[in-house]
């Protein structure tokens, strides 16, 4: 029986004390036992309120709240087994098949009031967990990060979600599981736990509402609901119900649909210029990822330095350059100008000079050892500098010529072919996230007579042929006979149409420049 007080508070909350007496809420009052433990006897005038927790009919453990000094105080039955409030709802055969068929959803709360708010709502597969939510933040006040799996729990040991453990078989053979724990910190943290035990995939999220209802019992303020009692009460079971039916899919890391991308346009593609037939094999656009490779003295890293500097000239696009074979003063500022003047550099006029000057220093950045500091240049000091380009003078290509040039301190339990991919995925995700074209100047291994090398040719692993948007061969075909032709093969496009088509382009080469220059027109 419920006392005459505890039967108004029900009603106060919006529920109804009949409801709460046919799921065995009762009265009581504290006592001690023969060895002077503290004991509830049950006393329909007492000021304690029961909540038994029962399994197949039988009552294993029982909680009890009451106010003391003016708080409230909790209880549980000493001794007793941890189990779920409402916890029949999984060994009642007729629910259980209707969860494992999935045509009623488990609905997990943090209250017992909360579950007769959802059973009066029309949910009769409604369970909460025993103790309230875990606290969301440790003793310095940070907030515990919660793994997205359960691999570090071990159900031997895991003492506070035993009740989860005693009834895991059910549990997981439920077919959807809605989680309706409380709008707070702990209630969220509650939330996570469950969810990493359960499994993402089955689960779904009550998102309660924005709606501003509830006075705050210390600054009577309104607020919005944080639990589904304070959702009956104020909003209605019409609410719940609403609530309950449109229970949001728990994220699964990793896996979308397509209303989750925001609308993105297909990137603008930009050619080089040095060949109309080029030109309609190779694009380039932002975020795209370019393997370029050739034999020793071919002119691979000439080339991609003159597509630097026609991307520079005819697209604004600044440049940032890692060049570990060429340092800059002279050498490397001296090609980029002669692309830019296309002509010797000892047919510079003085006023051609600067203007070159001011070209590159306008478009150009350049990664770079620091005499003053003994930092390696590895693959991570690069990326770094660069996205620091992009901020600061909107850098949209990065150059790394050559590859074999970076610091690379491989761990040992790495193989080459597994720090090359990596390595490569690191670059990709660089120029996705920041929207940089990103270029690797690779050396192939030593090959035999006149082979014509390849992506698979490239040193360390076959990654550099499978993971490039767009791979540049380039060759000369006839060194001896045609000094001054090269070939320029493009054996991979990822985006073909749209970014080129797979096929090759006979070039010209201009010694005294060091320029490719076109043979088609």
């Amino acid at each position: 029986m419920l006392s005459e007080k505890h039967a108004r508070g029900i009603e106060d909350r919006g529920l109804t004390s009949e409801m709460a007496v046919d799921m065995g809420t009762f009265s009581g009052r504290l006592s001690r036992d023969s060895q002077d433990n503290l004991v509830v006897l049950p006393d329909e005038r007492g000021n304690v309120l029961c909540f038994p927790y029962y399994e197949h009919g039988v009552e294993v453990n029982c909680k009890y709240r009451w106010a003391q000094d003016g708080e409230r105080r909790f209880m549980q039955k000493k001794g007793a087994v941890k189990t779920l409030y409402n916890a029949d709802v999984l060994l009642n055969e007729d629910t259980m098949a209707r969860l494992e068929a999935g045509t009623d959803s488990l609905i997990w709360v943090e209250g017992e009031f909360d579950v007769q708010a959802g059973k009066e709502s029309g949910y009769e597969t409604i369970v909460s967990v025993p103790d309230g939510a875990p606290p969301a933040r440790d003793k310095n006040g940070n907030l515990i990060d919660v793994p997205d799996d359960a691999s570090d729990v071990d159900p031997e040991d895991d003492d506070k979600f035993s009740f989860m453990v005693r009834h895991m078989q059910r549990i997981m053979a439920v077919k959807y599981h809605i989680i309706a724990t409380d709008a707070d910190e702990p209630g969220r943290r509650l939330a996570k736990e469950l969810v990493r035990r359960i499994g993402p995939a089955k689960c779904f999220w009550v998102q309660f509402p924005d709606d501003e209802v509830v006075p705050d019992k210390k600054t009577g303020e309104l607020r919005a609901c944080k639990d589904l009692n304070e959702v009956k009460k104020y909003l209605g079971a019409e609410k719940v119900r609403e609530l309950i039916e449109n229970a949001k899919e728990w994220p699964v890391k990793g896996l979308f649909k397509l209303s989750d991308y925001p609308e993105i346009a297909i990137p603008e593609m930009v050619e080089a210029g040095i060949s109309k037939e080029l030109d309609e094999k190779m694009k380039f656009y932002q975020g795209q990822f370019i393997v370029c490779t050739g034999i020793p003295n071919v002119g691979k890293s000439t080339f991609m330095n003159q597509v630097a500097v026609r991307l520079a000239m005819r697209h604004k696009w600044p440049i940032a350059m890692f060049s570990g074979e060429k340092s800059v003063k002279p050498f490397l500022a001296n090609e980029l100008m002669t692309a830019f003047l296309e002509k010797e550099r000892a047919a510079w006029s003085h006023e051609e000079r600067k203007r070159a000057e001011a070209f590159v220093e306008r478009y150009f950045y350049f990664i770079d050892y620091d005499e003053n500091d003994d930092t390696e240049v590895d693959l991570d000091f690069v990326l770094d500098k660069a996205a620091a380009a992009v901020f600061r003078y909107g850098v949209k290509m990065l150059m790394i010529d050559p590859w074999n040039e970076l610091e690379h301190n491989r761990p040992n339990s790495l193989s080459l072919t597994e720090y090359v991919g990596k390595a490569i995925k690191k670059m990709k995700r660089f120029g996705n996230r920041f929207g940089c074209a990103t270029c690797v100047v690779a050396h192939p291994t030593k090959l035999e007579g006149k082979m014509v090398p390849g992506l698979y040719n490239i040193s360390d692993s076959a990654h550099w042929a499978n993971k490039p948007d767009l791979g540049i061969v380039v060759h000369a075909m006839r060194p001896d006979e045609a000094p001054n032709e090269r070939t320029i093969f493009i054996p991979k496009v990822r985006l073909k149409r749209i970014a080129g088509n797979t096929g090759s382009v006979d070039v010209g080469f201009n010694e005294k420049t060091g320029l490719f220059t076109k043979l088609d027109f």
